[in-house]
């Protein structure tokens, strides 16, 4: 980090705290050095961020109620040295803020290979969606919707991160499948080892490691459960479960399939099913399903609808 950058973190610390404003001060820094100005412009947009709002007032909440005892002056300088410590430390996160992300997306049926500039090369799966931040010190992809199997070109200074709403998993160097699906976000890996861990500040993760499977849901982590690495999986067409509630599975070929296929009754979506898959062809797999498991299938409105 540059000296402009250290002070511009400091700067923008200050002016969060809205008794510590000293605009002549501030005005006298940053017409110093063209510099100190493009710094702290580029850093305070992205304080602005909610996430790294939130996770700044938690820590100097934490740190002032483990001071009470202070004197209104000391805990001010305190809470104004933990803003500009945290702004210090998160300049890596801060600095990925500022790349523009890359969207990369698939339609339904469509199976895409992608290589990111760090060397990473990304499978995505039909109606998939990633942003990808590749910056200097970090690297992470939002999951917005889909599977996508991620093969990452090690930098032990740039760990890579993919993001969702249900939580993340966190890498150096490795290859896994990472899926979002029914409220939950689950992880396979394949190679080396990941780190799950749920949405929210405070949380338990897990560290998985090669034949390893684990997902999370409603901010909480489920049980570890083994798979083979070495079977076919959607990549080459497949799909194998032990046990996953029809409603899953719908969202899952939907993922494969140019006919929306659509489920009617929520109680037909709970139930369960078992086996290994192909999925290039939905919509003779969910007919074999209806044959099987006594529920009808019609063609309405160009969806395929399920019913009891």
């Amino acid at each position: 980090m540059s000296r402009s950058e250290q002070q511009a973190a400091v700067w923008v610390a200050r002016r969060l705290d809205s008794q510590d404003l000293d605009q002549p001060g501030f005005d006298a820094w940053r017409s110093a050095d063209p510099a100190n100005g493009e710094a702290f412009d580029r850093l305070w947009a992205t304080a602005q961020d909610a996430a790294l709002t939130e996770a700044m007032a938690l820590s100097v909440q934490r740190r002032a109620a483990r001071r009470l005892d202070w004197k209104p002056i000391t805990a001010l300088a305190g809470g104004l040295a933990t803003c500009a410590v945290a702004l210090v430390l998160a300049w890596p996160q801060l600095q990925l803020l500022t790349v523009r992300p890359v969207s990369v997306e698939t339609r339904p049926g469509q199976i895409r290979t992608v290589a990111l500039v760090d060397g990473s090369r990304v499978t995505l799966d039909g109606a998939t969606q990633l942003d990808v931040r590749i910056g200097s010190r970090r690297r992470e992809v939002r999951l917005v919707r889909g599977e996508a199997f991620f093969d990452i070109a090690h930098d032990a200074s740039r760990p890579f991160t993919v993001r969702a709403p249900e939580g993340a998993a966190r890498v150096l160097g490795t290859a896994f499948d990472l899926e979002r699906g029914d409220g939950r976000l689950e992880l396979s890996v394949h190679r080396g080892k990941v780190r799950l861990a749920p949405e929210g500040l405070i949380h338990p993760t897990v560290d998985l490691t090669p034949g390893q499977r684990a997902f999370t849901k409603d901010g909480r982590l489920s049980a570890v459960r083994a798979f083979d690495p070495a079977a076919d999986d959607w990549r080459s067409g497949w799909l194998e479960t032990d046990s996953v509630t029809l409603a899953r599975l719908i969202e899952r070929l939907n993922r494969a399939s140019p006919t929306p296929i659509v489920i009617d009754d929520p109680a037909l979506g709970r139930r369960r099913v078992a086996g290994r898959f192909r999925l290039d062809e939905p919509e003779t797999l969910v007919r074999n399903l209806a044959l099987v498991h006594g529920f009808q299938v019609q063609e309405r409105g160009g969806a395929l609808r399920l019913s009891r």
